[in-house]
């Protein structure tokens, strides 16, 4: 007995999906600040962050999901500042900090969607999801204390990880310890850092 074919994806059918889990997600109480972007508001300008990378293949969309937070203060301070050569302007929908939901609960099954696959209950086991494990991890490290540390153990990453270790330090009222952590990343990494370093250093000095 011959299977049934399994129909092709498109990236039509990627946007119903997408969109489906962003409304499972606004329907869990998130807030959704744009078409594809939610977050939950949280205390002193921190935010749940949620991010949805997906992926398309012949017969399948993938969804990888990662929660982290967005700090408003700390995402507007470095962008403003930085006037380097991969300068970027403050997103609401950039993470301060993330990690993959995989790593919260490794026994999750995986998001895939098929042209079988019911999308609303899959959208809705997303959105449970991010609302009990996702929103409880953002909880957890939802202060500038337990943020620091998470983002000094990213900062041979590069990727904005030196700009917001100096911002968060400088925003807790460690400026002379945000000046030597700056002058000392700088030796290192001038290259890369000195289109925030050196505007940063010149502000402590006003």
């Amino acid at each position: 007995m011959l299977k049934n074919p399994i129909e092709p994806c498109d990236a039509d059918f990627k946007k119903v999906v997408l969109l489906k889990c962003y409304d499972a997600l606004a329907l869990a109480g998130f807030t959704r600040f744009r078409k594809e972007g939610v977050d939950w508001p949280m205390e002193g300008g921190f935010h749940c962050w949620v991010g949805l990378n997906s992926g398309l293949e012949k017969e399948r969309v993938g969804i990888n999901p990662f929660v982290g937070v967005h700090v408003v203060q700390v995402e507007k301070f470095w962008t403003r500042l930085d006037l380097g050569r991969n300068a970027v302007k403050y997103s609401r929908g950039h993470a301060t900090y993330a990690i993959h939901m995989g790593e919260l609960v490794p026994h999750e099954p995986v998001f895939e969607f098929t042209r079988h696959t019911d999308i609303a209950a899959e959208a809705n086991r997303l959105a449970c999801l991010y609302s009990d494990i996702g929103l409880s991890y953002a909880l957890s490290i939802g202060t500038y204390e337990r943020l620091l540390p998470l983002l000094r153990e990213r900062v041979s990453m590069l990727g904005a990880y030196p700009e917001r270790v100096a911002s968060c330090l400088y925003l807790m009222g460690r400026k002379e310890e945000a000046r030597s952590f700056v002058e000392e990343f700088l030796q290192g990494h001038c290259a890369y850092f000195e289109g925030f370093a050196v505007p940063f250093l010149r502000m402590l000095d006003d």
